[in-house]
């Protein structure tokens, strides 16, 4: 079969070479064990050898049923998600042989043996990843071949729900975040400038002995100690304990996920002298879409720590030569493995799930959380902290800041829950509110300005009573001079507005309808409705109120707002 890839125009669809059986994956290893060989459509081989698993008797059975799990049409197309297969189903074997009448074959799998290994796993593991061991068995019983399959009740008991995972995982805070990336970029400048003493000695005509040991090693020979090899490694190639502060710093500059930077391609162009032209691997899109080409930006000459183009390039620049002494020179990533028989190559050629010593880095460079304790480096956390960080650099715009994600998945996955974000739209909306609050009360110093400011009187006296208030003059408004046809809300700018203490409680309650109108309308329609009347209540109004008068207004009946009544019907929100 050929190489992963995903249809357009152009491109074919990837299928099998000839006639696909089911068995023909199914062979026999050099110890005459039965095997089923898997490429998977991320490059990666793998063989699962049953010559170590128990119950010979289940074997060739169980070859059929893994064959088709990893096939064109059962869904595991990648070395990880076939391995998270495997794993359970050797357990499965290894729980029941330990069994004092352990089933032979699947004919004699009974209820209670799937029930033991269901209460055996259950015990020793937490319990999603369990349900998870469960499902996998389940699914390849299911998939014996015909007149070999186990009883439908036996399937019942391993049909179970497995919880979906959290969606959201909560990022760093803006601290450990500088932290994290001013640690990760010390390491790449420290490794960068150690390279290039390396190869300034190497390219010597008049060295010593230091750079013929160097020559040595550059062309994949070794010196004869292994203290003196690793020693004139160290100063041409990468090494393991230089992948941790170059992983980091390239996943928080891209902003991608750390499968995809995992995977990157040595393969590139450049365009313009400006971008760099990438095809990454996009696990989580699905087989359909597994692959995109993104442009990088490069940036100037010395920032190539701080943009991804740069980065990219530098980081390609520094595993060249060990990508030259590597087997599989297509990949990106390539250190020296020292003693290894192939000393050189990419840590997840293998397995995305390659150990990194994240922890170790971790202490050397003593990272610690805002409480002061050492915190593990999680690459779902560093993404979601770059997400939250882009989009307040944004201002909050989300079709701006989702860059690699839709709208909706970038909200819900990565900002919605996340309390460095949370906190900060607490602060944006409060200054927006303050702003908004402001902008009404420099309205409300204008209009009074103009109309004059309302009285605060005991008693109204003579004057006409209005919704809220009393008017000295309908007749003669003291910005026009003519007859008033404002709306009662504009009473509270204007000179002849009488408010006394038995209009309290019926401006209390026009507060009130107004606050509830404001959870069902928008807030800029909302105060440019209702914001100069609303601040000049609370501000310019209530304040020339004593403490004592309010607290018997609030004591009073409550009345109607009548708020409907200064409204045409089709205003209403």
């Amino acid at each position: 079969m050929s190489r992963r890839g995903t249809t357009r125009p152009g491109v074919r669809a990837v299928l099998p070479s000839g006639c696909y059986e089911v068995r023909s994956a199914i062979g026999l290893s050099p110890r005459g064990s039965v095997c089923v060989e898997f490429e998977g459509e991320d490059g990666r081989r793998r063989t699962f050898d049953f010559a170590d698993c128990e119950l010979p008797g289940w074997h060739r059975d169980l070859a059929v049923a893994v064959a088709a799990r990893i096939g064109p049409g059962g869904g595991l197309r990648t070395g990880s998600s076939a391995l998270a297969m495997w794993v359970p189903l050797r357990r499965f074997l290894r729980t029941l042989a330990a069994l004092p009448n352990p089933p032979q074959s699947p004919a004699d799998l009974r209820v209670e043996h799937v029930r033991y290994f269901a209460d055996t796993i259950g015990a020793t593991m937490q319990p999603v990843y369990a349900l998870r061991c469960i499902e996998q068995v389940g699914v390849l019983l299911r998939l014996l071949p015909p007149g070999r399959q186990v009883s439908s009740e036996v399937l019942d008991v391993l049909l179970v729900r497995v919880p979906a995972a959290p969606k959201h995982v909560p990022g760093y805070s803006e601290g450990e975040l500088r932290r994290l990336v001013v640690a990760a970029r010390a390491d790449v400048a420290g490794l960068r400038e150690r390279l290039a003493d390396g190869r300034r000695l190497l390219a010597d005509p008049d060295g010593g002995p230091e750079t013929v040991l160097l020559r040595t090693v550059a062309t994949g020979g070794r010196c004869s100690g292994l203290r003196k090899t690793l020693g004139a490694a160290r100063m041409l190639f990468p090494m393991r304990r230089d992948l941790p502060g170059m992983l980091v710093l390239l996943a928080a500059v891209t902003g991608r996920n750390i499968e995809t930077i995992k995977e990157l391609p040595a393969e590139h162009r450049i365009v313009d002298g400006k971008a760099v032209e990438v095809r990454l691997t996009k696990r989580r899109r699905g087989a359909g879409r597994w692959y995109e080409t993104v442009l990088w930006e490069i940036g100037e000459a010395g920032q190539e720590l701080r943009n991804p183009g740069g980065l990219y390039l530098l980081l390609h620049d520094l595993m060249a030569p060990s990508r030259a002494l590597a087997e599989d020179p297509r990949w990106f990533w390539s250190y020296c493995r020292g003693r290894h028989d192939d000393a050189h190559g990419s840590p997840f050629r293998g397995a995305m799930t390659a150990g990194i010593e994240m922890t170790a880095w971790v202490d050397r460079h003593g990272l610690v959380n805002d409480e002061g304790k050492r915190f593990g480096v999680s690459f779902n956390r560093l993404r979601t902290s770059v997400e939250a960080r882009r989009t307040r650099q944004m201002g909050g715009h989300l079709p701006s800041a989702a860059r690699t994600n839709t709208v909706p998945v970038l909200f819900r996955n990565y900002l919605c829950d996340d309390p460095a974000t949370v906190e900060w739209a607490h602060e944006v909306m409060a200054q927006a509110l303050t702003d908004a609050e402001e902008a009404a009360l420099d309205a409300h110093r204008r209009l009074i300005a103009r109309a004059g400011s309302p009285q605060i009187a005991e008693t109204a006296g003579g004057a006409s009573e209005g919704a809220w208030s009393a008017c000295e003059d309908v007749e003669r408004h003291p910005a026009t001079g003519r007859s008033c046809r404002a709306s009662f809300l504009d009473c509270f700018h204007c000179g002849n507005c009488v408010i006394t203490p038995e209009h309290l409680p019926r401006l209390l309650a026009l507060l009130d309808a107004m606050e509830q109108r404001r959870q069902r309308m928008g807030e800029d329609a909302w105060w440019r409705r209702y914001g100069t009347a609303f601040v000049a209540i609370r501000h310019d109004v209530l304040a020339r109120f004593t403490p004592e008068q309010l607290r018997q207004a609030r004591l009073a009946p409550v009345p109607d707002a009548l708020l409907d009544l200064v409204e045409d019907p089709w205003q209403q929100p």
